[in-house]
């Protein structure tokens, strides 16, 4: 990926697409990986079909299969990279949620709520190995599936389409309390229902006054920002307090042959990689977009960190990955010097000199580790295009054609970059504008 990549934070997509799509359509270990990218790289391009065109096959690729994390575990071994990508399950979710979006883009509303509640359905197969969910709601994607259905409700004046987006819009205010906009929903839904209780109520909660208008449309902007975490090695399997832990408790506790010392076996560990790899954050200078039309603006905000459910993913399985990874290597580094002691006593019993074959021996014992460990390596496949988050924000208008100011801002609240957009509103409608940023 470094020259796609290359291309592609140049805002060279036409490169950077030309590049990767004989790869996403060559079959492979590694073609899911490349679809992703690939269709990830349209998607930005604002080549919505294009990129469906990439990612429905991919989507079909990604199926959720259920690995158990002890075999994950067993797998880290030996280098994954020799095994076809199966993906992160918050890359499969996204998957789903980029065709969504995409089929947004295009106006196909009834097809991008199939899609978000794909996301559902993806998060409800995702389990531990005990059974409960180890990956958080995706708030975007919910959120786009409540704007979806109400989108639907709306055009075919459908109650239970505006009932399924006010439950969407119930839920993320418990996920999500802090988020004003899902407020003003909530208000809104509950006066196109009739739900006179409910109005009144959410009045009172949030201190709000109605002032929603049927006579105005709607602008909402999607807003992704910066480079998500990719994986990178942790270094040394030793370096790791927990795996060193792990692997020293391990061997402790088995039955060595004789002559191999829990010292003896931790030496021919020194130069081994740890086999599981870790998210490392990539710093963006933009935090932030505020859309500005006349004396009017609306700051984005994150509903969706991708780089934080990366790292905490990866985090909170490793300790359990450790310690099945920690158990499979000090069996076979036990076995390794084992190999050296046996190879030491057969050159000695031969009548070779007692040096000789203590040199032999530890060359075979060396040898069979060096062989052994040389394929332990962390897999470092990722899907690197992802933004860092996801980000939105929903601004009331009346119908006509605006002139409006992107205006990227850093943590401090800096202009870094501004863009100007024309826009038209219509009545009752919705508009979306699809944004990223690179830097």
């Amino acid at each position: 990926m470094k020259d796609p990549e290359k291309y592609f934070y140049q805002e060279n997509y036409k490169k950077a697409a030309e590049l990767v799509q004989p790869l996403a359509k060559k079959k492979g270990k590694d073609q899911l990986l490349y679809m992703m990218e690939c269709g990830y790289i349209y998607h930005a391009a604002g080549d919505f079909p294009g990129s469906n065109k990439i990612l429905l096959p991919a989507s079909d690729l990604a199926k959720v299969v259920p690995v158990s994390i002890s075999k994950q575990a067993a797998s880290l071994f030996t280098n994954e990279t020799v095994t076809n990508y199966r993906g992160e399950d918050f890359e499969k979710v996204l998957v789903h949620m980029y065709l969504g979006i995409n089929f947004l883009m295009m106006n196909y509303h009834d097809e991008a709520r199939v899609e978000f509640k794909a996301v559902n359905n993806e998060l409800a197969k995702i389990k531990s190995e005990n059974g409960e969910a180890r990956y958080k709601q995706n708030i975007m994607a919910k959120y786009l599936t409540a704007v979806a259905y109400e989108i639907s409700g709306e055009i075919d004046n459908d109650p239970e389409d505006l009932e399924f987006a006010y439950i969407e819009y119930q839920q993320i205010l418990k996920l999500k309390p802090d988020y004003e906009p899902v407020k003003r929903d909530l208000v809104r839904l509950a006066a196109k229902l009739d739900y006179q209780d409910d109005y009144s109520q959410w009045l009172k909660q949030f201190s709000l006054k109605d002032n929603y208008d049927p006579e105005s449309g709607e602008v909402i902007l999607i807003y992704q920002s910066g480079r998500c975490a990719i994986k990178k090695s942790r270094g040394k399997l030793l370096e790791d307090r927990a795996m060193k832990t792990a692997l020293v408790a391990t061997l402790a506790t088995g039955n060595l042959a004789a002559g191999v010392t829990v010292g003896g076996v931790m030496a021919t560990l020194g130069n081994v990689q740890n086999p599981i790899p870790r998210f490392v954050r990539r710093p963006g200078k933009i935090e932030q977009c505020v859309i500005r039309i006349g004396n009017t603006s609306c700051k984005t905000q994150t509903l969706e960190d991708i780089s934080t459910t990366a790292i905490n993913n990866m985090d909170d399985m490793y300790p359990l990955l450790a310690g099945k990874v920690a158990a499979s290597i000090a069996v076979k580094a036990a076995a390794s010097v084992a190999a050296g002691i046996a190879a030491k006593k057969i050159t000695e019993g031969a009548g070779g000199k007692s040096s000789l074959g203590t040199i032999l021996g530890i060359l075979a014992g060396v040898g069979t580790g060096a062989a052994l460990f040389s394929q332990v390596k962390p897999d470092l496949r990722c899907w690197h295009t992802l933004p860092d988050k996801l980000q939105l924000a929903r601004m009331r208008l009346k119908p006509g054609t605006y002139k409006a100011v992107l205006e990227f801002k850093d943590a401090s609240g800096t202009l870094i970059k501004e863009k100007n957009i024309e826009l038209t509103v219509e009545k009752g409608k919705k508009v979306f504008i699809n944004e990223r940023t690179l830097i």
